[in-house]
């Protein structure tokens, strides 16, 4: 086997074969390992992630059990970003927080409330008061009953009133 290093991918010349098999075999695993640690929205990149930090280190291709070092690489990369998304989370919540007036408190107690809706509650509160939208407009956009969206609503507004008194 060639060792010349492409220094364009930081792969050794011969161990493409090598990386694409180990991909096909320990891919499938990886990816619903990481769906359960990260969701499935971020189980691909995670995988990914940890593949190219498996295949890019000296000596890789000479792993005893390939599988369980990968496997570890992505619940290390999960944590990684688990910690990422924790930190951005502060970062914002504290930029929110940093005027300490009562209105400002407020804001950020009905912005965590709001974050507690579901889905349907949180959006269309957001279509009603951030875009001004009407109940009308609201149900044509999300291809629901105007009804619906009315008992969406005020139930949205129930829980809020509820929960910030």
């Amino acid at each position: 086997m060639n060792t010349a290093q492409r220094p364009e991918d930081g792969c050794l010349v011969g161990d493409s074969d090598l990386t694409e098999h180990m991909w096909r075999q320990h891919a499938p695993a990886a990816v619903r390992l990481a769906s359960l640690l990260a969701g499935p929205c971020d189980a691909y990149d995670i995988v990914a992630t940890a593949f190219m930090r498996v295949t890019r280190a000296p000596g890789w291709a000479g792993l005893a059990r390939p599988r369980a070092y990968l496997l570890r690489s992505v619940v290390n990369e999960a944590h990684n970003e688990h910690r990422r998304r924790q930190r951005r989370w502060r970062r914002d919540l504290a930029a929110i927080t940093a005027d300490v007036s009562p209105a400002a408190e407020t804001d950020v107690d009905l912005i965590r409330q709001i974050a507690r809706l579901s889905v349907h509650q949180r959006a269309v509160v957001y279509l009603t008061y951030w875009e001004d939208m009407t109940e009308t407009a609201i149900a044509e956009l999300l291809g629901l009953s105007a009804g619906t969206v009315h008992r969406t609503l005020d139930r949205a507004r129930s829980t809020l009133r509820k929960a910030l008194q």
